[in-house]
């Protein structure tokens, strides 16, 4: 049996959405205001979607929430987190969702 191993980035952010023909718009903001961002990984399963972007820093994963932040009004956005994987000292921020 192969070892895997999952290697989380240093520091993220996450978004997860409610899809549904009034997710649309929501989907179409998020891709267009992340352009910038390294998408880590982003699926799609039973009605939701997921969005993970890695950081060099967390001075920038910090901006890119903050930039994100004004989404969490939407009813579909379940989740906006921002957070240090390996960086227990570093607490999370949490504008949607636990």
């Amino acid at each position: 049996m192969k070892n895997i191993s999952l290697i989380l980035p240093e520091y993220e952010v996450l978004i997860d959405i409610k899809v549904s023909e009034f997710s649309k718009h929501l989907e179409a903001e998020i891709e267009s205001l992340t352009t910038a961002y390294n998408l880590e990984e982003s699926t799609q399963d039973q009605g939701y979607r997921d969005y993970h972007w890695e950081f060099n820093t967390w001075e920038d994963a910090v901006a890119a929430g903050e930039n994100l932040k004004h989404l969490a009004t939407n009813p579909n956005l379940l989740k906006l987190k921002v957070k240090a994987n390996n960086h227990p000292e570093i607490r999370p921020i949490s504008y949607k969702g636990l």
